[in-house]
């Protein structure tokens, strides 16, 4: 039993535990290779969450959960946690960011960790295009010059399972064309593994909070990100669904250069719904607009 374990061995126990994790890649021959880079994302991880329960376990040592000192402080914890977990997810990036992003999203959690972690941008350094077009080559079967008249090599946008290239087809069309990065879904798999192992380590010191739900629904939600053909799927309904919507404009999808690791789209020429300075130019209320993005 979890209350066996005194507030302060356990906090030692944890913060050692951190400690033999977060100096192991010291001792590691590191490099570039997936499985390299996993274990150091994991060992971040480990002593992120190690860290983070000898503060709770700490800092709450003896107080009881009815009190006001334990309320402010309680908060604070919170508070520190989140920040530990948003650096976390900042520096092993990727699905790490995806799931920081999930959890700010969740009514069931802390303020302190939903206001901390919505900072979260889901950006990244783009793939080399060499990288990129040994994936459109295998997933599409020809060479791009073979499918379009031009194809832009830079990327117009770049997150952590994908990045978006402008293209013009044989017939003048033109498209957006989103390309999954080559073994991302290993990736995906090695990180919920971790963070299944890690929601149970927590559970360990705190019965009363239980993770797991959490890691499935996120593993779940990512799955189906990873998916385009469920994601082109998607578009095809929303676009029906809003076809008589004259200010909802949705993309046509080309299925014949889509498959699960290629979405093929219409691009379609406008400006982020954020962007209030472009709004105002165009004499659009941003508040109207923020009205019929959100319905």
């Amino acid at each position: 039993m979890v209350s066996k374990f005194p507030a302060k061995a356990t906090a030692a126990f944890c913060l050692i535990t951190a400690g033999c994790f977060s100096s192991q890649p010291k001792f590691l021959p590191f490099s570039d290779s997936p499985v390299s880079q996993g274990i150091l994302r994991s060992s971040r991880a480990i002593c992120t969450v190690a860290i983070t329960v000898a503060d709770y376990k700490y800092s709450l040592y003896g107080l009881p959960n009815d009190c006001d000192e334990y309320r402010r402080l309680l908060s604070e914890v919170h508070l520190r946690s989140a920040k530990r977990l948003l650096k976390l997810c900042e520096i092993n990036k990727g699905f790490y960011v995806k799931a920081g992003q999930f959890v700010s999203s969740l009514r069931q959690i802390p303020k302190e960790y939903s206001l901390t972690l919505s900072s979260l941008q889901d950006q990244v350094v783009p793939y080399d295009f060499k990288v990129i077009k040994e994936v459109l080559v295998s997933n599409l079967g020809q060479d791009p010059s073979e499918l379009f008249t031009w194809f832009n090599e830079q990327p117009i946008a770049a997150a952590s399972i994908a990045q978006v290239h402008h293209a013009m087809l044989k017939d003048h069309q033109e498209v957006a064309i989103k390309v999954q990065y080559p073994g991302i879904e290993k990736k995906m798999k090695l990180d919920t593994r971790i963070m299944y192992s890690l929601a149970e380590f927590v559970a360990w010191f705190f019965p009363e909070f239980r993770f797991r739900w959490l890691v499935s629904e996120f593993t779940e939600a990512i799955s189906l990100e990873l998916d385009f053909v469920q994601e082109a799927r998607n578009f095809e309904t929303m676009s029906n669904n809003f076809r008589n919507n004259k200010f909802v404009r949705i993309p046509r999808i080309f299925w014949d250069l889509t498959t699960n690791q290629v979405l093929t789209m219409q691009f379609c020429h406008g400006h982020k719904v954020d962007d209030v300075v472009f709004l105002k130019g165009m004499k659009i209320n941003p508040e109207k607009s923020l009205v019929v993005y959100k319905s």
